[in-house]
């Protein structure tokens, strides 16, 4: 279940420091700094009339720090945040995937545009799933898994499905089970 509005990935030569910055021009307080929760890094910031709360999340299981928002001005924080800090758009995220060198930077950009795609359903984003379903690195597929646990849209759970039916490894295929219980016990896609 997701707890927040919006979500924010920053762009990765964005700082803590650009953030807390940005926080500071904007007279956000500060509620709380360094949680660890899960392999991330939180910080928290509520804006003065304290009705919106940003969160900054340093997500290191999948390499990427995002901001996210709920409250009442949450239109007004994102415009607030984009004018100033560069945040990644799905174009952003394709791109990054096409350029990947390596593994890593290949990850990183199959959870960034997880997490930035306005809609999975869109042609080059599930082409980039699809391949990544069927590469023959079980962590690429595996990520596949990890991305559908942060967003369970249908097209993503499909996928899931296939790699927990027909996955010729075994970790991904119990992690995509694993993924599926969770999702039904807890009512995503």
């Amino acid at each position: 279940m997701v707890s927040f509005e919006k979500r924010l990935v920053l762009g990765p030569e964005v700082s803590r420091d650009d953030v807390e910055d940005l926080a500071w021009d904007l007279d956000w307080n500060i509620h709380e700094l360094g949680e660890e929760e899960a392999g991330a890094r939180i910080d928290i910031w509520r804006t003065d009339d304290g009705k919106t709360e940003i969160h900054r999340v340093e997500d290191r299981p999948i390499g990427l720090t995002y901001l996210t928002l709920r409250g009442a001005a949450v239109t007004m924080t994102e415009q607030q945040v984009r004018s100033v800090l560069r945040v990644w758009a799905q174009s952003d995220a394709l791109a990054a995937l096409h350029d990947a060198d390596g593994r890593d930077e290949r990850l990183r950009g199959l959870y960034a545009l997880a997490l930035t795609a306005d809609d999975l359903r869109d042609g080059a984003v599930v082409n980039e799933f699809r391949a990544a379903a069927s590469d023959l690195d079980p962590g690429i597929r595996q990520a596949v898994v990890v991305a559908a646990g942060y967003r369970p849209d249908t097209v993503l759970v499909e996928l899931v499905v296939e790699l927990r039916e027909s996955d010729p490894v075994s970790f991904v295929r119990e992690n995509a089970d694993i993924l599926l219980k969770g999702i039904r016990l807890h009512g995503g896609e």
